[in-house]
């Protein structure tokens, strides 16, 4: 996965399985590389969005938790 286009000297601020994060000294933009599609944001921006995004995390973790404890109590027909 390249990180970088032509007028940029990105620096990798975090890498995992599904992407890489790295910021642009150059542009003074955020790279979100993820597999075959990169987003250039502005910092403001990318905070943002790393805003919704724990967000929407936390409520799936809260219904799978909800959804777990339901079907914990609920007895299995056998």
């Amino acid at each position: 996965m390249s990180a970088k286009h032509s007028s940029c000297n990105c620096i990798v601020l975090a890498s995992a399985a599904v992407g890489q994060v790295l910021a642009c000294p150059d542009c003074g933009t955020i790279h979100l590389n993820l597999s075959q599609v990169t987003l250039r944001l502005m910092p403001d921006r990318f905070a943002e969005l790393s805003v919704i995004v724990a967000k929407a995390q936390r409520l799936m973790d809260e219904a799978r938790a909800q959804l777990a404890v339901k079907q914990a109590g609920t007895p299995s027909l056998h």
